[in-house]
C-alpha cells in the first residue's frame, strides 16, 4: 500500500484496494491498475510513478515484482496468528492424542458425517472407540481409559436439551437401574424417536436385554408412564386421594422371547444413528472369502513421513500397483464426464479402514445396478498415489459379492437325490467359471443379462460359491450360448 501511495500518488482508500485484490487473488483487478501506477490516472487523481521521475522500466519492473509476490501473499499478522495455533495443535495432537480427538469431534458434535470420519481415524490408530452407554456417556465425547466414550449428543435424532436433561437426572439421582427406571424418570425428557435413537446406538445393552427387545417395548413403557405422569398431575379425587394419596406406581416391563437382531441389521440400525459401526462390522462374515486379495486398507496406515515438506512414502503400497480387495460400498457420488457419459467415485470400506475407488465410465456402466450403500464388491484395479491427496484405486472391475448363507451353513455341494424333489422355481443354475478370463466372465455376465428371469445363477470358483446379483430364465436358447462358454459338465441346473 505504501509503494502505491508513494510512488504512484494513490490515496490511501486507492491504495487499500490494490491491497483487496492481491488478498482474494484477483489478478485481473490487479492488472487494470498497472497502467495506472506506471502512468497515472488525472481522473481518480492518480499521478503515476512517472510523474515523480521513475523512469517507465523501473517502475514496470517494480510492478511486476508486487504482481508475482501477489500470487502467494498472505497477511503478516494472519500468518503470525495462525502459526501460534498450528503449534499448539501439533503439541495436543502429538503428546495428548485423545483429548485432541475429543475436541475436535465436540466442535463438531452435530454433524453425523464429520464425527464417522474422525471415529475412522480413531480405529485406524488403535484409540478405542467406546460405545454411548445410559450410565457412562456424558453429552459430549469424553476420554475414558485407552479411548474415547462416545457423547450421547453425537447421536442422530436426538436433542441436546433433551440429553442434557437425561444426564442432569443421572448426575443428581443416581444411575439407571434399568430400562424401567431411565423410563420413570426421564419420560418427561425424551420422546419414542430418542429414545429409539438410544436402542439403536446400544446406549442400553448394559441392562441385559438384547436391542430387538427394547425395540418390541419401548413405546408402550413410554405410553404408560405418560398416563401414569398425567394421572398424578391430576387435580381429580380419586380412590387413592381418600386413602391417603396416590402411591408412586413402579413400570414392569414384560420383555418378549425374540432374538437379537441379525447382525447386518443390528450394525446398518447401529451405523444410522451413529454414523459408523461401533460394536462390530458387516464385513466380517465376508472376510474369509476374500483371502486371496492382495490389497486392504491397514497397509495405508504402513508409510513413512519426510521431514521436510511432509511427503510420504507408502512402504507397502506403490504408485501403480495391480491391487484386488473385497469390501463394502460405504458411499458414491456419480458425475457426468464432458463427453456425456457417467463416472462414479466409490468408497469402499473393509474392517481396517476406506479408500475412494475411481470408476471411469466403461466400468460405471457396468457396476451401476448394484451400486449402492452396503453392497459388498470385488474390484480389481492399480493403485494411484498422488503427494497432495489420499491414495486411491483406479478400478479396473467391480463385481457385486452375495454370500449364499444356506450353501455356508451346510460347506457342502449340493447333492443330485436331493434336487430331484425341488420344483423348477426353485432350482439354481451352477457355473463353475474356475479359470475363466475377466473378459470371458465380463461376456458371460452380458449374456446373462439377456435372459432375465426368476432362477437363480450361482458361480462356483475354485470351490468357493457365490450367488450371482442377475437371475436368468433358463432354456435351450440360454443353453446353447452357455456352452459357448463352459464345458458341459461346468453347467447344473439342479
Amino acid at each position: 500500500m505504501q509503494i502505491f501511495q508513494q510512488l504512484a500518488g494513490y490515496s490511501l482508500g486507492q491504495a487499500d484496494l490494490v491491497r483487496r485484490a492481491m488478498a482474494k487473488k484477483k489478478k485481473k483487478e490487479l492488472m487494470e491498475q498497472k497502467d495506472k501506477f506506471i502512468y497515472g490516472a488525472p481522473a481518480e487523481g492518480i499521478t503515476g510513478c512517472v510523474s515523480k521521475g521513475i523512469p517507465e522500466e523501473v517502475a514496470a519492473k517494480i510492478f511486476g515484482d508486487m504482481e508475482s509476490f501477489a500470487s502467494y501473499a498472505f497477511n503478516k499478522s494472519h500468518a503470525a496468528a495462525y502459526a501460534v495455533v498450528a503449534y499448539r495443535t501439533a503439541y495436543l495432537k502429538a503428546f495428548y492424542p485423545k483429548e485432541f480427538l475429543a475436541g475436535i469431534l465436540n466442535d463438531r458434535i452435530d454433524k453425523i458425517e464429520e464425527i464417522s470420519k474422525y471415529i475412522t481415524y480413531m480405529k485406524e490408530r488403535n484409540i478405542e472407540v467406546l460405545p454411548p452407554d445410559i450410565n457412562k456417556s456424558k453429552d459430549i465425547f469424553w476420554v475414558e481409559g485407552k479411548g474415547l466414550r462416545i457423547g450421547l449428543g453425537a447421536l442422530r435424532g436426538v436433542g441436546q436439551d433433551a440429553i442434557a436433561a437425561v444426564i442432569k437426572e443421572r448426575n443428581e439421582n443416581g444411575l439407571f437401574k434399568d430400562f424401567s427406571d431411565f423410563a420413570v424418570r426421564c419420560g418427561k425428557y425424551v420422546n419414542k424417536r430418542i429414545v429409539e435413537s438410544l436402542i439403536y446406538a446400544g446406549a442400553f445393552d448394559g441392562f441385559g436385554y438384547a436391542r430387538s427387545q427394547f425395540a418390541a417395548v419401548y413405546e408402550e413403557v413410554l405410553a404408560r408412564v405418560s398416563a401414569r405422569d398425567k394421572q398424578s398431575d391430576s387435580n381429580q379425587l380419586s380412590l387413592f386421594n381418600i386413602t391417603g394419596g396416590l402411591e408412586e406406581m413402579a413400570i414392569d416391563i414384560h420383555y418378549p422371547d425374540i432374538p437379537e437382531y441379525e447382525t447386518m441389521e443390528r450394525l446398518s440400525k447401529e451405523k444410522s444413528v451413529l454414523g459408523v459401526y461401533v460394536s462390530g462390522h458387516p464385513f466380517e462374515k465376508f472376510l474369509p472369502y476374500f483371502k486371496d486379495k492382495n490389497f486392504n486398507c491397514s497397509m495405508l496406515a504402513a508409510f513413512t513421513e519426510e521431514e521436510e515438506g511432509g511427503a510420504k512414502t507408502y512402504t507397502e503400497i506403490s504408485d501403480g500397483m495391480p491391487v484386488t480387495m473385497g469390501g463394502m460400498i460405504a458411499a458414491y457420488k456419480k458425475l457426468k464426464t464432458r463427453t456425456g457419459s457417467f463416472m462414479a467415485f466409490v468408497t469402499v470400506e473393509d474392517l481396517y479402514g476406506t479408500i475412494e475407488c475411481v470408476c471411469f465410465p466403461k466400468v460405471y456402466d457396468k457396476i451401476r445396478s448394484f451400486l449402492e450403500n452396503d453392497k459388498v464388491v470385488s474390484l480389481s484395479g492399480k493403485i494411484s498415489i498422488d503427494d497432495e491427496k489420499a491414495p486411491v484405486i483406479i478400478v479396473d472391475k467391480m463385481t457385486e459379492f452375495t454370500l449364499d448363507e444356506k450353501q455356508e451353513a451346510t460347506q457342502t455341494s449340493v447333492q443330485k437325490p436331493q434336487a430331484e424333489n425341488k420344483s423348477e422355481a426353485e432350482k439354481k443354475l451352477w457355473l463353475n467359471v474356475t479359470g475363466m478370463d475377466e473378459a470371458d466372465l465380463d461376456e458371460l455376465m452380458e449374456t446373462l443379462t439377456f435372459y432375465a428371469g426368476d432362477t437363480s445363477v450361482v458361480f462356483v470358483v475354485d470351490g468357493k460359491k457365490m450367488l450371482c446379483s442377475q437371475k436368468v430364465t433358463v432354456g435351450k436358447a440360454l443353453m446353447a450360448e452357455l456352452s459357448g462358454f463352459l464345458q458341459e459338465n461346468c453347467i447344473k441346473l439342479i
